[in-house]
């Protein structure tokens, strides 16, 4: 895993950048999206999202990370969250950036090899 520093002030958190499978379940309708991490820190995460619903600024959801003693289809631990930055859709794939509703802790140890 590679850290990187941020110049900026306003992040709070070092990120790393890593690759893990996730599934968001977005809560206005129970929906389920998969997709992989760009980056991720204590305070959020940076997503690749796959699949034909676009997702909306502002819109909550939990996220499930997959670990090496639990596939992301089976995850039941979900963690609450916002997202607070989208990018346009291309074909398929959304950018997303989402902020954990608190910080999490012990994500580090979560790092697999690349997500499908």
């Amino acid at each position: 895993m590679r850290i990187v520093e941020t110049k900026s002030e306003r992040r709070a958190f070092t990120r790393s950048n890593t690759e893990i499978a996730v599934k968001l379940r977005r809560s206005a309708r129970a929906i389920f999206t998969g997709g992989h991490t760009l980056d991720v820190s204590h305070g959020g995460a940076s997503i690749e999202l796959i699949g034909p619903r676009e997702a909306h600024m502002g819109e909550r959801v939990a996220v499930a990370f997959e670990n090496l003693h639990c596939p992301v289809t089976r995850a039941a631990k979900m963690i609450g969250a916002k997202i607070i930055r989208v990018e346009p859709m291309i074909e398929g794939r959304q950018t997303v950036a989402i902020e954990f509703d608190s910080p999490q802790t012990g994500l580090e140890g979560l790092v697999l090899p690349l997500a499908a």
